[in-house]
């Protein structure tokens, strides 16, 4: 069962703008590096590809998985399993390999750093070892308790004069020489390089507390708590600092204040990607389910791509936001203009009620334009960018609804494949109840309405009533005319429970009720000359 939905699930999804998708053969959890013209990309069956999108240019086996994003040093590609660090060239060839025990991440800068079971290691362009610092050898009062295989480090930042990572509750910085140059206890990091402005640390820790340090010294310049774990590296705009959480929550802080947050679909990723190639700037995130576009000056959602699997932290090259996922495939996704489909979910499952489809439309150069297509129909316009549509699943078969969006803008219009999600028509265990408006009685003959809706109040399309052997349609809003009599309406909709209630009809008047009034009529008269008017004489001649 679980087989058969995960691949109903692969059949309902495809990527708009995707420029290209290659198979790399295994899972992509790292962060791809964009070097030159060229997107390398690291999986966990031991693979890394040169990929010139859309071409794989060339390919090597490390045997092992690699555990950390590519980085470039140099003419030399650097790549990692937990056992080596691995050297190629340009063209994927060897040039040296380097064994070290526990590896957990590297970075680069006028050498080779490893975080790992031994510390912080430095390597020479040549792979040899220049130094090993292990935390607790600064305080050669009172050593690490620790043996050299016990050490669990944060990815570390490397800059030029310093190298910086978290071990246990500190912060901790070393010059590039090995020397230990401050600690700062902080608490717990999660396993992301911090980000380096100026002379400023930023970096969040698990206890959801956002801090900035003073690189010299250590120093705490402000701490904002964001109550939920930090879980990305920060990327820094205009001043403020974003971070996103565990909480599938991405924030933006200046000082001490949150100036913004956005919920997103699930846990994001380690790293994020700012993208500043206009003024306004677009920040590229993935969660375990989508890649996101957000406006980083208000988090304003800009567009959603639905992935199958866990898509990869994002890189970017020439326009493109290049992803790998779990599932084992690298993708470059037009960045200048997409559809999104914000709801339903992926692969929903629908009754026959309707319910609204909403998404986005975005462009980079602005002006764009949307267009909606169900089931292979038409091509339906869309006048918002921010839209929705009312889809009445009971027009369909049962099974798959493909729901498809695209967009143009002045440079032209998307081309396939477009954002397609699909959902289930399925026949509902239980139908939806109707809201009904309508009078208790009505005379006989006489036109009248009676409104229906749904649970949210919106007029529910294609509702028939009968009463009295008589059929009437409408959407909303129906018009019904009744014999005289106690009559029966039965008011149906697919997907909906069928509601029944009654209505008095009444007849026009018959000549007993004619007489009766007459009566009525010339009883009142008599009544007022005989007693009225006489008592107004009397009092008049007093």
């Amino acid at each position: 069962m679980k087989a058969a939905a995960l691949l109903l699930l692969v059949l309902s999804l495809s990527f708009a703008g995707e420029a290209w998708k290659v198979d790399v053969g295994g899972g992509v959890g790292t962060q791809p590096l964009v070097y030159g013209s060229r997107v390398i990309i690291g999986t966990s069956e031991g693979k890394v590809f040169g990929i010139e999108p859309p071409f794989v240019k060339w390919s090597y086996s490390a045997l092992n998985p690699v555990v950390c994003q590519p980085v470039a040093f140099g003419d030399k590609i650097i790549i990692a399993t937990s056992e080596k660090v691995i050297a190629l060239n340009q063209f994927g060839a060897l040039q040296w390999e380097t064994s070290l025990p526990g590896i957990r991440n590297i970075a680069v800068s006028d050498k080779i750093y490893v975080s790992g079971k031994n510390g912080i290691q430095a390597l020479n362009a040549d792979g040899t070892l220049a130094w090993n610092f292990a935390p607790g050898s600064e305080d050669a009062t009172a050593p690490s308790s620790q043996t050299a295989t016990d050490f669990f480090l944060t990815a570390p930042l490397a800059t030029p004069n310093y190298v910086f990572f978290g071990h246990n509750d500190y912060v901790y910085a070393i010059r590039n020489t090995g020397a230990f140059a401050w600690k700062t206890q902080v608490g717990r990091l999660w396993n992301t390089p911090p980000l380096l402005i100026a002379n400023t640390l930023h970096f969040g820790t698990s206890e959801g507390l956002l801090y900035s340090l003073d690189i010299l010294s250590g120093a705490q310049k402000s701490k904002t708590n964001l109550f939920e774990q930090v879980s990305t590296t920060p990327v820094g705009h205009l001043g403020a600092i974003i971070v996103g959480t565990s909480g599938n929550t991405v924030y933006s802080a200046s000082g001490n204040e949150v100036t913004w947050s956005t919920q997103l679909d699930g846990k994001i990723s380690s790293r994020m990607h700012l993208d500043t190639s206009t003024p306004e700037g677009a920040l590229y995130i993935t969660t375990t389910r989508s890649l996101y576009g957000l406006d980083p000056g208000s988090g304003t959602v800009l567009f959603k791509r639905s992935f199958v699997d866990w898509p990869s932290p994002p890189a970017y090259l020439n326009g493109q936001i290049i992803v790998g996922t779990e599932e084992g495939a690298a993708y470059g996704i037009d960045s200048s203009k997409a559809c999104s489909i914000l709801s339903p979910e992926p692969d929903s499952q629908v009754g026959s009620a309707p319910f609204e489809v909403s998404g986005l439309g975005y462009s980079k150069y602005g002006g764009a334009s949307t267009q909606l297509r169900i089931g292979g129909g038409e091509w339906i316009s869309l006048e918002e960018a921010e839209w929705s549509y009312p889809l009445d699943p009971s027009g369909y078969p049962y099974g798959l609804i493909d729901i498809e969006c695209r967009v143009s803008d002045s440079t032209g219009q998307e081309s396939e494949p477009y954002t397609t999600i699909s959902v289930v028509h399925i026949a509902a265990a239980a139908p939806e109840l109707m809201t009904i408006t309508y009078p208790q009685s009505v005379r006989a003959g006489e036109e009248f309405s009676i409104s229906v809706q749904d649970k949210t109040g919106t007029p529910l399309s294609g509702v028939k009533a009968t009463a009295g052997g008589a059929t009437f349609t409408g959407d909303g809003e129906l018009n019904l005319s009744l014999s005289a009599g106690l009559q029966k309406v039965k008011v149906e909709r697919a997907g909906y429970k069928t509601e029944e209630f009654t209505i008095d009809s009444k007849d026009e008047p018959t000549l007993a009720y004619v007489l009766g009034a007459l009566f009525i009529i010339l009883l009142a008269a008599y009544i007022y000359f005989l007693f009225i008017r006489k008592l107004s004489k009397v009092n008049y001649f007093k």
